[in-house]
Formats: structure tokens, C-alpha cells, sequence
């Protein structure tokens, strides 16, 4: 009979753990990437500038409305930074537990191969005894 894995709940802990890091990774990497393209997007609708000034109310106009996409464009890079330092802590949380589950992942490996092993031994040895019984016994 196998002796059961003593860590397994521990290890199933572990795994959970890794899944809900690697989510939360997932979420900040998409959150980073739609921000970026938010960005990109702003960026190329104030080059693209079809808008001829005519007189000084369009001017006055004109102004006002580059100096709202700077203001938007300075929030977006205050944004974006913050999203990069909520990336790189995730990845941290999740490369951590990715390194706890994989040291006990190794360790039940370990173990099941050990188990394995005592099994095998424990076969063979009942095989050896079978095998050098007097063949009177077998007749019998």
C-alpha cells in the first residue's frame, strides 16, 4: 500500500495560490496594454489636426482642446507608470509562488517515485520468496 504524499494539501494550497498570482498578472498585463493603446490612440488623434484656424474664437478653441489631450496624455503616463509598478509586483507575486509550488511539486515527485520504488522492492521480494520455496510445496 502507497503511503500518501504528507504535503498534498499543502501542495494543492500551493497551486491555488499560483493560479490566482497568474490571474492577477493576466489582469494587470491587459489593464497595462489597454492603457497603452489608449495612449497610442490620443497620440495620433492630436497629430491628426484637419482643423484650420479661421479667426480667434477657433484659435481659442483649438488651444483649449490640445491643452485638455496634454493634461489626459500626462494622467495616461501617471496611469501607465503606476500600471507598470502593478505588473512588475504581480509578476513578483506570481514568480514566487510559481517557485514555492514548484519545490513541492518536486518533493511529491520525489516521493512518488520513492513509493514506487519500495513497492517494486516489496514485489521482488515476495517474487524471490515464491521462487525459492521447494517445488514439493507448489505440488501440494
Amino acid at each position: 500500500m502507497t503511503k500518501k504524499f504528507g504535503l498534498a494539501g499543502l501542495l494543492r494550497l500551493r497551486g491555488i495560490q499560483e493560479r490566482d498570482a497568474a490571474q492577477t498578472l493576466s489582469r494587470a498585463n491587459r489593464d497595462e496594454q489597454r492603457t497603452q493603446a489608449r495612449d497610442r490612440q490620443l497620440r495620433d488623434a492630436l497629430s491628426v489636426s484637419g482643423s484650420t484656424v479661421t479667426d480667434s474664437a477657433s484659435l481659442r478653441a483649438l488651444s483649449a482642446s490640445r491643452s485638455a489631450a496634454r493634461g489626459l496624455l500626462s494622467d495616461l503616463h501617471v496611469l501607465a507608470e503606476a500600471q507598470q509598478v502593478v505588473t512588475a509586483q504581480a509578476r513578483e507575486a506570481h514568480t514566487t509562488a510559481r517557485i514555492g509550488e514548484l519545490g513541492l511539486t518536486k518533493l511529491a515527485e520525489a516521493h512518488a517515485a520513492r513509493e514506487q520504488e519500495r513497492e517494486l522492492a516489496a514485489e521482488q521480494a515476495e517474487l524471490d520468496e515464491i521462487a525459492i520455496r521447494p517445488k514439493t510445496e507448489e505440488t501440494s
